[in-house]
């Protein structure tokens, strides 16, 4: 047989298995199902769950008024005078206003034996010793009605007040008292109702005349406060059928010896919870020889679905495993087990599946290889891409013709005594010399004297117009960066901010070191600054990496700050560069630059004349 089925497919097999698990199944509940049905859970089960549906309904409809008298006494006016003063006299004239304040609130429910407040300095009302008997501490921090259980009724209030049971246990509900009049809500104090039991839930001892076995209402502390049988008022409930059960489902617990059908149904209303409990003795008393019945039928039953389950473990769930074997081992071990393939034995379908998951690995082999191979093409585009890139940026800022004409403007100013002709060609000769030979990265103090040469000839050139601060930190003097990254910022500063200027200005050029090691360096004037408009461009330049050939025209004048910054990004990556410029029309304009600490720190080196 079991050959047999080895050649059809595995739809075949599970509709030959479901029809077989069907058939018995038809066998085992036609006999027994409507008999069943009839002697337990028409006469119980349905009623017990209107039971406790119309119990929880009247509980949470008197929970709801009860939830909205509360706030009510916590933020009155009176209540929080009443709490807040320590005058005796005041104390007395709002004792008056509490009464009628109070007897006004308890016609409004019908229950409400007394309403008791606590004050946190001592200030109480209708309770004399009765802060030990009533647990107000244990109520949370909360603005809502807070269901504190049933307890006995407390020797300090009022003794006129009458339980509907035998024994005398009345119900608390609690809710804090915050100052409204504080900044902070701090506690004034609590307000607690006491209940007759019966204002939370009716009393329903009627229903052990229409149904066998118990109802028990409990608080949250497992006490009972209404059952069908008042004997058990203020008894706590087993812990065998207490909350444990409360996902509202029945359990079948053994108590006493005996089993029982227990069923927990929560009230988050109020934290209380309706429990019922029957014997099984009594729900399925006469149903032994339908049992029976059942238990051999489901047997039997059980027999079939083993050996079912072996026919289908052997040629579908066996193959499943080796192939998610298979599976994991890629996962575990990487690409390098694809090269194998997947090999499994069992019905049509499986082995369709292990060739269509081969023919799916050598497709991605090929698809791995291609994708490899473009991005290794992408790659090596994008590197001459930003070499052909540097090179261009360089060549704007690194011009080396002039300087042997420097050099002979500089001799015919010495034999001729014209000092300033000297000066400017000497600082001019430096300047040029230091772009076209070295290294490229040089240490911070060669780049000074550069912006010392630059600076020399500006100041020449304008006669006393701008004055020079320098405030450099002298831990920073030594730090590696990229040969002509201050003097293009120097420049910007005199031509587009202190040249247009009116007035003397000031440029200060500066660096530290920040706490995570990175070189900081800054250019600042107060000349006449940057419009709004071009300053957002310009950030917007520099933010989405905008190279010389897009910029517009009014952006191209800043062309010595956008190939600065792009310098430093190829050199050290995208967080670095020109990290902020801040301008204000007609006050100046500042530009900071963050450079990493890579390499040696201590780069020597010095600049010859």
């Amino acid at each position: 047989m079991l050959a047999l089925l080895r050649k059809h497919s595995i739809r075949w097999q599970l509709i030959f298995t479901g029809l077989l698990i069907l058939s018995i199944l038809i066998v085992a509940v036609v006999g027994s199902y409507y008999r069943i049905l009839h002697m337990t859970y028409e006469r119980n089960s349905v009623y017990t769950q209107e039971m406790v549906v119309t119990i929880r309904n009247n509980i949470a409809s008197n929970a709801d008024t009860i939830n909205r008298i509360m706030p009510n006494i916590a933020y009155n006016d009176v209540v929080q005078q009443y709490l807040r003063s320590t005058v005796p006299l005041t104390q007395y004239e709002l004792h008056l206003k509490l009464e009628k304040l109070f007897v006004n609130l308890k016609s409004m429910k019908q229950g409400i034996l007394e309403i008791v407040l606590i004050g946190t300095n001592g200030t109480g009302y209708n309770c004399m010793n009765c802060k030990e008997a009533i647990p107000y501490e244990s109520i949370p921090e909360r603005t809502s009605a807070y269901y504190l259980g049933i307890h006995p009724t407390p020797d300090g209030v009022s003794a006129n007040l009458n339980s509907t049971y035998s024994k005398p246990y009345v119900f608390y509900v609690g809710v804090p008292i915050y100052d409204l009049d504080a900044s902070a809500g701090s506690k004034l104090g609590y307000a607690i109702m006491v209940l007759d039991v019966n204002a939370i839930v009716p009393q329903f001892e009627y229903v052990s005349q229409r149904i066998a076995g118990n109802f028990y209402v409990v608080d949250r502390n497992d006490r009972i406060y209404a059952s069908n049988g008042a004997e058990n008022i203020g008894d706590r409930v087993s812990r065998e059928i207490g909350r444990e059960t409360g996902d509202g489902s029945p359990s079948t617990l053994k108590l006493s010896g005996e089993k029982y059908i227990v069923q927990t149904t929560e009230i988050p209303e109020i934290e209380s919870a309706i429990i019922s409990r029957f014997n099984v003795k009594d729900l399925f008393r006469g149903q032994e020889d339908v049992q029976l019945l059942i238990v051999g039928i489901f047997v039997l039953l059980i027999a079939v679905l083993f050996v079912s389950y072996l026919m289908i473990s052997r040629n579908i769930l066996l193959p499943l495993r080796a192939f998610m074997s298979y599976i994991h081992g890629i996962r575990a071990k990487g690409l390098d087990t694809m090269r194998k393939r997947v090999e499994v034995e069992g019905y049509a379908e499986i082995s369709v599946m292990a060739n269509h998951f081969n023919s799916l690995l050598d497709e991605i082999d090929d698809l791995a290889t291609t994708i490899l191979d473009s991005k290794t093409h992408i790659f090596e585009l994008k590197l001459l891409k930003q070499q052909a890139e540097l090179q261009f940026l360089k060549s704007q800022i690194n011009p080396h013709f002039l300087y042997n004409t420097l050099e002979t403007m500089k001799g015919i100013a010495m034999s001729r005594g014209v000092e300033e002709i000297r000066d400017i060609s000497d600082s001019l000769s430096l300047i040029f010399r230091y772009s076209i030979k070295g290294g490229e990265r040089v240490a911070l103090q060669e780049e000074i004297e550069i912006i010392e040469a630059y600076l020399n000839i500006q100041q020449i050139r304008f006669a006393g117009r701008f004055r020079v601060i320098y405030e450099f930190d002298d831990a920073s003097r030594h730090y590696p960066i990229i040969k002509m990254i201050l003097q293009p910022l120097v420049e910007n500063a005199i031509f587009h901010g202190i040249e247009p200027s009116m007035h003397q200005c000031l440029l200060v050029v500066g660096s530290r070191v920040e706490a995570n090691g990175d070189l900081l360096l800054r250019v600042e004037d107060d000349g006449v600054g940057m419009e709004p408009d071009i300053l957002a461009e310009i950030r917007q330049s520099l933010k989405q990496g905008e190279t010389d050939k897009s910029l517009d025209v009014t952006l191209q004048r800043h062309i010595g700050i956008m190939n600065v910054h792009h310098r430093i990004r190829y050199a050290y990556g995208g967080q670095y560069g020109i990290t902020d410029i801040h301008s204000t029309p007609e006050q100046g304009t500042r530009v900071s630059v963050l450079i990493p600490a890579r390499g040696d720190k201590d780069v020597h080196g010095s600049t010859r004349r």
